[in-house]
């Protein structure tokens, strides 16, 4: 963040509320303003919800940063990127958009990076499931099924790929019937979904795809390693998912995945597969 912000950082880091409220009543717009330096988390409570482990008084800082005008839906959906779901917690009792910025969601935030407690917390609070990425992730058949009309064709409900990274993916990307679907398979993968990523392959998702929608861009048997998804690995080489496949950006094969996860039984089963 600017060097503005410095001494506000240093006070969250300490896990010092009371020096924290000093800078803010010297300097309200501290919390309220946005950092111009690059970076995802430009707001000091967004600095604050990512900060791990959590201050012991997370909450009374995150409310202590709302009392002087800080934004709290952006800092939600950093929140559940972190997994910290006391913060989560807390920015949706202040009043957080537990729905989202209208491209993102606190849940796709959590989905997207395999955080089960966030996720379970989410729903029990109310999140919608409305896409057909969550559809997939969730293991909602019916729910994937409604994204599809008698032809085969996506329906308004399936919505577009999006990302943590803002509406940055070009529109006839978002738009694309292909990367919609094969973006969903992927979820499925990653959260174990038999169910729903057979749905997905019967409606033309291609298993060996490397989809729109992901920074880490791979397969979903990529995905699958990653999240030490052994059956779902298996059912998907048993419908010809190729472990010899690279991502797109650091250039791994699956094996390669699930070993940087600390998976190493599944990345050894794997590499038995690419001889």
């Amino acid at each position: 963040m600017d060097d503005r912000f410095h001494s506000a950082q240093k006070a969250i880091q300490s896990d010092n509320p009371v020096e924290l409220e000093q800078l803010l009543r010297a300097d309200p717009s501290l919390a309220r303003e946005r950092s111009h330096a690059k970076g995802d988390h430009p707001t000091l409570l967004c600095c604050l919800v990512i900060t791990m482990p959590p201050r012991r008084s997370l909450d009374s800082l995150i409310r202590l940063c709302v009392e002087f005008g800080a934004e709290t839906s952006d800092s939600l959906i950093a929140a559940a990127c972190i997994d910290n779901v006391v913060g989560v917690e807390s920015l949706l009792d202040l009043g957080g958009a537990i729905h989202g910025n209208g491209n993102w969601s606190p849940l796709e935030e959590a989905l997207y990076w395999g955080h089960h407690a966030t996720v379970d917390l989410l729903l029990r609070r109310g999140a919608a499931v409305d896409n057909l990425r969550k559809y997939a992730a969730l293991g909602d058949l019916a729910g994937v099924r409604r994204c599809f009309d008698e032809n085969g064709q996506l329906t308004e409900e399936a919505g577009k790929v999006a990302w943590p990274f803002g509406d940055t993916i070009p529109a006839a990307v978002r738009h694309d019937r292909r990367q919609i679907v094969n973006n969903a398979l992927v979820f499925a993968a990653a959260w174990g979904q038999l169910e729903t990523a057979a749905e997905l392959l019967a409606h033309g998702a291609e298993i060996n795809a490397i989809p729109a929608g992901f920074d880490f861009a791979g397969t979903p048997l990529h995905y699958a390693a990653l999240n030490d998804r052994r059956e779902m690995a298996d059912w998907l080489r048993a419908r010809g998912a190729d472990p010899k496949i690279r991502d797109t950006k650091v250039h791994n094969t699956p094996d390669g995945w699930a070993a940087y996860a600390n998976h190493h039984e599944l990345a050894t089963h794997l590499r038995t597969l690419c001889r």
